[in-house]
């Protein structure tokens, strides 16, 4: 089993003024332009937690986003998202360290650059037309993909009509690995209502196949885990989760509900294991120091 890092948000949060990161509309990506001192030290706090995957500060990221919100034009919003890649690759160099350590490339669904929560119910994707979400999705996709990511991570994906449209523009790429990981609202659905079960026979069983390392959800309690995967009757899955580490988001206070904390046990790990569970980290709320308590977890694990 291998560890994916944490939040970025977490992860920044000692370096930088994180009330006004949290305020901001690209939640973090902006930090690339104006602060990549501490986007560097917050994936270098995570490769000394033991993390085999870190993730590029791209969630948020988009050409219009950036054209928006920071008064760039196409060109140089394509390179931004571009230098997440960079970054990344230049903590692991100055961290210097002996086990290999691996970019995934994150791409938000559209629905969180909304800025209305809609990534946990996907509703947008039955009004928005298609082809623009797909010119939406391509840029930020083909930016990663120039800059050498070695897995893409299409994370908190609430629909499989969304997840659909990503995995056609990674046929685009055809020598591009990747991971998909949905948003679900409890133990059996995508957020937008489809059963997770469906979404990982349609996915993992078809052309798709080639390109996918791993299926699964994040950004959800941890206590959803074990019933989405026993979920799952497609054999051999090989799945990706990442739960939140602080509580559950509460739509209507727009805070989390910290009373809700669910600590993952070896236990979760080993019943998650034996069902395919390949990658494991953690989302929202999820820092470095839980990211080394869990990388103890999985080290435990394999004794």
């Amino acid at each position: 089993m291998h560890l994916l890092d944490g939040s970025f948000i977490s992860g920044v949060t000692p370096y930088v003024d994180i009330d006004s990161v949290m305020k901001h509309p690209l939640w973090g990506s902006h930090l690339l332009l104006n602060n990549e001192d501490a986007v560097i030290r917050g994936h270098k706090d995570y490769i000394k937690a033991g993390a085999d995957f870190l993730t590029t500060i791209t969630y948020q990221a988009s050409i219009g986003g950036f054209q928006k919100y920071l008064n760039l034009d196409y060109d140089q919003s394509f390179e931004l998202i571009k230098k997440s890649v960079i970054i990344c690759r230049q903590a692991i160099t100055e961290e210097n360290v002996e086990r290999n350590i691996q970019v995934m490339g994150s791409v938000g669904p559209y629905g969180a650059s909304l800025r209305d929560c809609s990534e946990y119910n996907g509703n947008y994707i039955d009004t928005i037309n298609l082809k623009e979400l797909y010119d939406w999705h391509k840029p930020r996709i083909q930016a990663l993909v120039e800059a050498g990511v070695d897995v893409m991570l299409f994370e908190t994906i609430p629909s499989v009509i969304e997840a659909t449209i990503l995995l056609s523009i990674l046929t685009e790429f055809p020598n591009q690995k990747a991971c998909l990981s949905f948003s679900c609202k409890d133990g059996n659905h995508l957020s937008h209502g489809e059963t997770f079960s469906s979404a990982v026979e349609m996915f993992w069983s078809n052309d798709y196949r080639k390109q996918l390392i791993a299926i699964g959800m994040n950004c959800m309690h941890p206590k959803f885990i074990t019933p989405l995967l026993m979920s799952v009757k497609t054999k051999n899955v090989n799945f990706i989760t990442y739960p939140n580490g602080g509580g559950i988001w509460d739509i209507a206070k727009d805070c989390y509900d910290d009373t809700q904390i669910y600590k993952v046990s070896i236990d979760d790990l080993n019943i998650w294991n034996k069902k395919g569970l390949k990658i494991f980290g953690g989302c929202c709320k999820t820092d470095a120091i839980e990211i080394a308590r869990l990388r103890s977890l999985i080290d435990d694990l394999h004794l």
